[in-house]
């Protein structure tokens, strides 16, 4: 029976190795040859012409003529071999450089879009800025840039200590002698309080007509104080004054109900409120 068991044995693997051998030999004739392959047959095949030629035609081997002429097949085929080669080194190349060259072309358009991306990302938020810089400049009212150009341009102090007693704007009121429109802002204080040049500048009007009683303009560049209602002047038109210096006292000419100082801020002969210039208890 252990007989029987390794004969069997025995078989099935010679038949196993059949297999393989019978699987290695179909699998190398479905592989295509090589080049090598190839030249190596037929060099050999010529060799073999050679051979034959040769043993017939043994007188006219060794002559000269027949020399140069198997030197110069020879000089053929190793140029055709050279050739065979050469035009697969050269496809091998053209391969290897357009895979290159598509690689560099998805990274160029890759960086192209990320830059196109950036640019109109770019381009777009410079677009909302400047559209955003004239809104703001729209919303902003005669007033407030009036405001911001004093305060960027010129030096403001409070003229006068004292209570602010009306401000600017419309107001309400039942005397016939206060306007309802307020172009400044009044501060109350005695009579005889020195009032001091919020600027410096020079004196373009001193006067006592009208509703504002003794007053005067002081004008730097184009910013005009006005100070009215005084009791007592001490420049002159055409002076030039400092910022604090004395130019007159508190009073109640004009349209007053009392001894007040009324200050005006004019740029380019538009009212300004004086308090969003200076503080005024």
């Amino acid at each position: 029976m252990e007989r029987a068991i390794a004969e069997m044995e025995k078989i099935r693997r010679a038949e196993e190795i059949y297999s393989r051998r019978k699987n290695a030999e179909e699998e190398e004739k479905k592989q295509p040859k090589s080049i090598y392959k190839i030249l190596f047959e037929i060099l050999f095949f010529i060799n073999v012409i050679v051979v034959v030629a040769a043993v017939q035609n043994q007188k006219y081997i060794f002559t000269e003529d027949f020399l140069v002429q198997v030197n110069s097949y020879n000089i053929n085929v190793k140029k055709k071999i050279e050739e065979i080669f050469s035009d697969k080194k050269q496809e091998t190349t053209k391969q290897v450089n357009s895979a290159s060259s598509q690689e560099e072309n998805q990274v160029e358009e890759s960086k192209s879009v990320s830059g196109e991306s950036n640019d109109v990302s770019s381009g777009a938020l410079v677009e909302n800025e400047i559209q955003e810089e004239p809104e703001q400049e729209q919303e902003l009212s005669q007033e407030e840039q009036d405001v911001q150009t004093i305060k960027n341009t010129y030096s403001v102090i409070l003229p006068v200590s004292g209570v602010k007693t009306s401000g600017f704007g419309e107001r309400e009121s039942t005397n016939p002698i206060v306007t309802k429109y307020h172009t400044g802002v009044d501060i109350g204080a005695s009579k005889g309080t020195v009032i001091q040049s919020a600027t410096t500048g020079k004196v373009i009007q001193v006067s006592s007509a009208g509703d504002y009683g003794k007053h005067i303009k002081i004008q730097t560049g184009e910013l005009v104080t006005l100070y009215a209602h005084c009791s007592k002047i001490y420049v002159q038109e055409g002076q030039e004054v400092t910022q604090g210096e004395n130019i007159a006292e508190v009073g109640a000419t004009g349209n007053a109900t009392g001894p007040h100082l009324h200050f005006e801020l004019r740029l380019n002969d538009r009212y300004v409120n004086p308090e969003k210039i200076i503080t005024i208890e």
